[in-house]
């Protein structure tokens, strides 16, 4: 039943985390500069920023959880994942700070591209993919870890199952972002995903002492 309830809360958290294949490509695309230090960007390079990341964090958030172990304040595996959730929630808010005043997407089309001057730095996108690498890896190596403790172990193949069934439900859900984005203005398509981490990370708190005693 612990992992059943891990399961439905992340499904919200991978709908967020995965619209960096989505939603905030078509932000790339449609109202970001393609221009970094002189080189000229494409669209699609924004998405080698989250496993550049990935092979960069991953060693400095092992360190700093073994740092915390050492001195004894180490959270617990569920309390982590409800911190990444929370740093998701961040990641998303800096985007929608960055997104106000920008016009739609409608007005975009109508124009038909936004004036350069207009488009944000891809900085934004770039610190969005950096605050949002941080915490997948705050959930999703540690959410497989509690996976394996916690299920029974005739149904350790079926729950491991269970958690990657969670992710691609999520990416299922994906296009209730593209829909957002399309029909209301950008800062609020982001604020949307900072409740739904927001949502996540609360109702983890909620359960936070009922998991803790399972995973002893």
């Amino acid at each position: 039943y612990a992992l059943f309830a891990v399961f439905a809360v992340v499904i919200f958290f991978w709908f967020s985390f995965h619209q960096n294949g989505l939603t905030l490509t078509f932000f790339a695309r449609d109202y970001t500069r393609l221009s970094l230090f002189g080189t000229t960007l494409n669209v699609e390079d924004f998405q080698a920023a989250n496993p550049i990341f990935v092979v960069f964090l991953t060693f400095i958030i092992i360190g700093f959880f073994g740092w915390l172990r050492s001195k004894g304040k180490e959270p617990s595996t569920p309390k982590k994942i409800a911190i990444g959730m929370l740093i998701a929630a961040i990641a998303f808010a800096v985007m929608s700070i960055g997104s106000i005043g920008l016009p739609s997407f409608k007005e975009v089309q109508a124009m038909g591209s936004l004036p350069e001057a207009q488009k944000v730095t891809p900085f934004l996108l770039i610190g969005t993919y950096f605050i949002l690498t941080v915490a997948e890896l705050f959930i999703s190596p540690l959410g497989i870890s509690f996976v394996s403790k916690v299920a029974p172990p005739q149904y350790q193949g079926v729950m491991q199952g269970g958690w990657l069934g969670a992710t691609a439900l999520g990416n299922q859900l994906l296009f209730i972002g593209a829909i957002f984005y399309e029909n209301i203005p950008i800062w609020l398509t982001w604020g949307l995903f900072v409740v739904a981490c927001l949502i996540s990370m609360g109702t983890m708190l909620f359960m936070l002492k009922w998991l803790e005693r399972v995973a002893k």
